[in-house]
């Protein structure tokens, strides 16, 4: 039982999100995926996500943790079947000029002296998702989100054991309440994806 209520209120929030999504497609612009042949991720080099009040907290020597998650949905638009969520602490160096991006985990991966240009193509190259077992024939929808989090919504959220799915489902589900959310999907077939080569290693 309780676990059928868990479902119907991931469904609705999921659905609440999706009303939201006219809103915010405006500040994502459009999507193109990259597909390497074994993962899928966002492709928007026109995305700038470092600006704004994200910009001016890092300059006021504070780090700001950025949220984002990939969905994978069924035909349906409706039924997710995979979720891919991450975290980045980005901070800002005010003698250097220059950003660091670190993604936490048991083996934490970190980039230093960066360009805000370069932090934010770092970190978008290391949004995926697994396209393994994704039949190529059939159609599916591929859903992004991209939103800053307080430390009280990040600690929520974030654990040592990693990053709970149903926190991050509700956290995105809120009102940005005046902080920038970037949101977009697309309807895909991974047999219409030209295959494009990883560019996480850079």
């Amino acid at each position: 039982m309780a676990q059928s209520r868990a479902a119907r209120m991931s469904r609705r929030s999921w659905l609440a999100a999706g009303l939201a999504l006219p809103l915010l497609v405006a500040r994502a612009g459009t999507m193109d995926v990259a597909f390497d042949g074994d993962t899928l991720r966002p492709a928007m080099p026109d995305l700038h996500f470092i600006t704004g009040r994200a910009l001016e907290r890092l300059k006021d020597a504070r780090t700001v943790v950025f949220l984002s998650q990939i969905t994978l949905l069924r035909e349906d638009h409706v039924t997710p079947f995979r979720h891919a969520p991450q975290r980045f602490y980005v901070s800002y160096d005010i003698w250097e000029g220059r950003f660091k991006v670190t993604i936490p985990g048991a083996t934490p991966e970190s980039r230093l002296g960066l360009t805000a240009e370069q932090a934010e193509a770092w970190c978008m190259d290391n949004m995926t998702v697994s396209a393994l077992g994704v039949a190529p024939d059939r159609d599916f929808w591929m859903r992004f989100d991209l939103r800053t989090a307080d430390p009280k919504d990040a600690a929520s959220i974030v654990s040592e054991s990693g990053i709970s799915i149903s926190g991050l489902i509700e956290f995105f589900s809120r009102k940005p309440d005046g902080e920038p959310h970037w949101a977009m999907e697309r309807r895909l077939r991974l047999a219409d994806l030209r295959r494009t080569p990883s560019r996480r290693n850079w």
